[in-house]
């Protein structure tokens, strides 16, 4: 992917996680959300190119890296991002287990 794709892909997936933002996405949701939303961005635009070659693939991981880190402000990773973390890993087993009274 060159530049110009790259700022065509993530103009289009930012304004789509504005939308599902705007739709009741939860913020906890986000950086899943985006990091998808971008490989669907790449995705269609690699489909529309219409020539996918191996030799490219470094070209579509780092375009969608880009286009991800776009996106990414929508949703404020590092305001959204822990909490999604810390959300899905289960509590420690033993001592930690209980809390502290």
């Amino acid at each position: 992917m060159d530049g110009e794709a790259i700022l065509s892909v993530s103009a289009a997936v930012v304004a789509l996680t504005q939308l599902s933002k705007w739709a009741g996405l939860p913020d906890r949701r986000g950086p899943l959300a985006v990091l998808v939303l971008a490989a669907v961005g790449v995705a269609v635009w690699g489909i529309t190119k219409g020539q996918f070659q191996y030799t490219q693939a470094f070209s579509y991981f780092s375009g969608w890296i880009a286009v991800a880190t776009s996106a990414a402000g929508v949703f404020g990773f590092t305001r959204s991002g822990p909490e999604s973390l810390t959300a899905t890993k289960a509590p420690p087993a033993g001592a930690g287990a209980s809390p502290t009274t």
